[in-house]
């Protein structure tokens, strides 16, 4: 084969590659995915947003665009907080299990809790929730998929394993107001995104969003959750 037969050989997965990323870009920006609605529902108000489980620091980069919030993230991976201190997503940077807080109480305005839950034992999950709800001082949001969502490692990470998806009447028994994200069965290791070619991929976010319309208000056939508690009045 031919240099320029092979280099026009690799542009649909280059350019499926593209499409695929710029979806992914473009998601939080779409009303009904679920990086929108913790930005509709966040606490605008608040100075100080602790970012629990944070990850590569993807999702901050979007929620804290303008930079009106102190920030910090927290993560027991070291390799995502090296790629978060690279990107500039938060303020301040905690390496700790989030099963063992290091944090004093009321110390925060606002906690993110964004695709962690499902990484701990059901136990450990609900200690996360009561740590988290005490050390902050106005609102705390989950999300977290739903449904069969099986994942083992991403990324080199132990701890990306699911290990317990929780239902929304689970999470409502907490106190949190849950709405829907998306469609059951789209996402995961094998849901339909993942069997797919890259180049149609983009028409699952459509769906996704589409979908969105309805599982809004019908968590239960949702492929994943937003939970919001306003604590204010807890506290009061």
């Amino acid at each position: 084969m031919s240099k320029i037969s092979a280099y026009y050989s690799e542009l649909p997965s280059s350019f499926a590659d593209f499409v695929d990323r710029m979806a992914h870009k473009a998601r939080p920006y779409v009303a009904f995915t679920a990086l929108n609605a913790v930005w509709r529902g966040l606490d605008k108000d608040a100075r100080s947003i602790l970012d629990v489980g944070c990850g590569k620091g993807e999702p901050m980069r979007f929620i804290n665009r303008s930079k009106g919030f102190y920030t910090v993230g927290l993560d027991i991976f070291k390799r995502y907080l090296r790629e978060c201190k690279r990107h500039g997503s938060h303020d301040d940077y905690i390496l700790c299990d989030v099963r063992m807080l290091p944090l004093r109480e009321r110390s925060f305005d606002v906690a993110l809790c964004i695709e962690v839950l499902e990484h701990l034992e059901r136990g450990h999950g609900e200690g996360l929730i009561q740590s988290i709800e005490k050390m902050v001082r106005k609102q705390v949001i989950i999300t977290t998929p739903v449904g069969v969502y099986k994942q083992l490692y991403l990324d080199k990470n132990p701890y990306q394993e699911h290990k317990w998806i929780w239902s929304p009447i689970e999470l409502e028994r907490f106190g949190y107001k849950v709405k829907g994200v998306g469609i059951r069965n789209i996402g995961g290791e094998k849901g339909l995104v993942s069997r797919l070619p890259k180049i149609i991929r983009p028409l699952c976010h459509i769906v996704w969003v589409l979908t969105g319309l309805f599982t809004y208000f019908y968590p239960m056939l949702a492929g994943h959750v937003v939970c919001v508690k306003n604590l204010c009045q807890v506290h009061e």
